[in-house]
């Protein structure tokens, strides 16, 4: 096995949770939510997996602002809350990719019942070798996904490759600042999965790579608040009843690593940046 399928093997494994669609209507269930018809507001807390939740959602859809009917591509799609929510709030056909088989049978049964399958699909890919013709979307983003990719040149290419020239690509991802994290961290069990770069690295390269990047979004300070309450809220939950998909994508060691990434960014060691970027 080469070196970058052994460690997408890895990442794979990383995620792996067996039965999770099940256990995340369940988890519906429990908290008073018909699984077999959620409104898109009862997904909130359990489909968005990053720093800062459907805000920092939000914030990136705002950011990319793609036009009505466009052809978007969500790289790292996990549970498709935001490929859900710019389908349904700014009229796009959105296409997710993940490296998880759990975690596209999960998006896929969440979007179908709220009525979203025909306006958002989801396949399991990896990010190093989209399955997707070049030049045959009109938009992309990703979302805290390039910390568990070490090859970022060929990450950052693939997504390049299937845009067409002048559109535009946003990511809003975790950045080394003056250390690494304690681990576990909610992407990686160890630094042997986690590859954390700066933000002038990330500049650097996707310049190098024939984007122009045109902002960049320091979110530190709104991603920090928001760990910080995550982390406050599950040490007060139990494992059944906890709030949201974190127990139930993160494993056992769940709280350890929300702590750990809210630390992390409270004492400056990451940071949280979102990117706009053009393409040439």
């Amino acid at each position: 096995m080469s070196g970058r399928h052994e460690l997408e093997a890895r990442v794979r494994a990383h995620y792996a949770r067996e039965g999770l669609a099940e256990r995340i209507l369940a988890a519906l269930a429990v908290r008073g939510v018909d699984p077999a018809r959620p409104r898109p507001e009862d997904l909130e807390g359990f489909e968005d997996m990053h720093a800062g939740g459907a805000e920092a959602t939000e914030s990136l859809i705002e950011l990319l602002d793609p036009p009505r009917g466009a052809r978007v591509l969500d790289v790292g799609s996990g549970l498709g809350g935001p490929a859900r929510r710019l389908a349904r709030t700014r009229g796009c056909r959105v296409v997710g990719v993940d490296l998880s088989p759990e975690l596209v049978a999960a998006a896929r049964a969440l979007t179908e019942r709220v009525g979203l399958a025909d306006r958002v699909t989801f396949h399991v890919a990896s990010a190093l070798d989209l399955p997707f013709d070049s030049r045959s979307f009109d938009a992309a983003f990703t979302i805290h996904v390039a910390m568990n990719v070490e090859d970022k040149e060929r990450f950052y290419c693939e997504i390049g490759r299937v845009l067409k020239p002048g559109t535009w690509f946003a990511l809003y991802d975790l950045f080394r600042m003056t250390g690494e994290p304690d681990y576990p961290v909610p992407w990686a069990d160890g630094p042997e999965q986690s590859f954390l770069v700066r933000v002038d690295e990330l500049d650097r390269l996707l310049t190098r790579l024939g984007f122009e990047v045109v902002t960049i979004r320091n979110r530190t300070r709104h991603a920090a608040a928001a760990m910080a309450e995550s982390a406050r809220r599950a040490e007060r939950a139990d494992g059944e009843t906890a709030p949201g998909s974190a127990a139930l994508v993160m494993g056992a060691r769940w709280r350890e690593k929300l702590r750990h990434l809210a630390t992390a960014l409270a004492d400056g060691r990451l940071g949280a940046y979102a990117f706009l970027a053009r393409r040439h």
